[in-house]
């Protein structure tokens, strides 16, 4: 009898610890991981692009003005300016998707200075106007894939290439009656190479989404450098140089989306803002290397017809 009750309650501990065991909380389970279905369409899309540009290292500062015993260095503070982006995609297949865009921004700063400005060895008179005009082109050719993580959760990886042309001139003119030098400068990197990333979307459902981008790319080019100092019509000493570069890029963009269904395709609004960075994409001479970035707004719409 004692070892029948011994095991009565061995069996009831055995089942409670069971119990037990099985209300510590629901189990989770992952949503599918889907494609869309086989669909074919067209889209078009324009953005503005509100940007300022940024320099860094040896072109963080254009120069210098020196006081007396004091010397200052002109921080390289670009004004904000105007850009746009223009693009299109072809979309087959189950998400997939081949799309061209072309980046476009360019803007002048002029910096005032009441001191003898050099400019990485270019020197001018007095009273001096320094003139910086930055001009950035970028073409992406990409591949995409579209995969659905769930109801509400989206990615689309995508791969290609992009080639851009980055170049900046730097001009110090006199502001002074009588003064006639100048002292002129200008960076240039043309580069091709592969660019890889993914477009993250979180839908909130009634076409209002969110989303946060990035991609890399390694582009392969050429960087060519010049400058040019003519200081009350003495003679012009210029300097040249031309090498071979790997840039290494980098960009991210954080967004939100609002798509409105049309009886012959979706129209997009997004609004978001932009970083962008080019590491070592401009040099002046051997020893003065620069990043070349952008950051600022954007917004624009895109417009998907299906096709029949």
């Amino acid at each position: 009898m004692l070892n029948l009750k011994k095991t009565a309650v061995a069996v009831l501990a055995l089942g409670s610890s069971a119990a037990f065991a099985g209300t510590m909380g629901p189990v989770c389970t992952p949503g599918s991981v889907t494609v869309p279905c086989e669909s074919t369409a067209w889209d078009f899309g324009a953005q503005a692009l509100y940007l300022q540009s940024v320099y860094d290292a040896d072109l963080g500062y254009i120069g210098n003005r020196v006081d007396g015993d004091r010397t200052t260095y002109l921080d390289n503070d670009q004004d904000w300016g105007w850009g746009f982006k223009i693009e299109g995609s072809y979309h087959f297949n189950t998400g997939n998707d081949f799309n061209v865009n072309w980046y476009h921004f360019s803007k002048s700063t002029d910096t005032n200075s009441t001191a003898v400005v050099t400019l990485h060895g270019l020197t001018s008179t007095l009273n001096d106007t320094v003139r910086t005009k930055p001009r950035w082109d970028a073409v992406n050719l990409e591949f995409g894939q579209h995969v659905d993580f769930g109801e509400m959760k989206n990615v689309r990886f995508h791969g290609g290439a992009q080639f851009a042309r980055i170049k900046s001139d730097f001009r110090v003119t006199p502001r002074t009656a009588g003064d006639t030098g100048v002292a002129s400068a200008e960076a240039r990197f043309n580069g091709f190479g592969p660019r890889a990333g993914a477009d993250m979307s979180y839908d909130w459902g009634n076409g209002v989404a969110v989303y946060a981008n990035t991609a890399a790319a390694v582009l392969v080019g050429t960087s060519k450098a010049s400058t040019a100092n003519n200081v009350n019509l003495a003679a012009t000493v210029s300097t040249y140089g031309s090498k071979t570069a790997i840039v290494p890029e980098l960009e991210a963009k954080l967004g939100a989306k609002y798509t409105y269904a049309m009886a012959s395709g979706d129209l997009s609004a997004d609004i978001g803002y932009m970083w962008q960075n080019y590491f070592n994409a401009q040099h002046l001479a051997p020893s003065v290397e620069s990043d070349f970035g952008l950051n600022g707004l954007y917004f624009g719409l895109k417009w998907v017809g299906n096709v029949a």
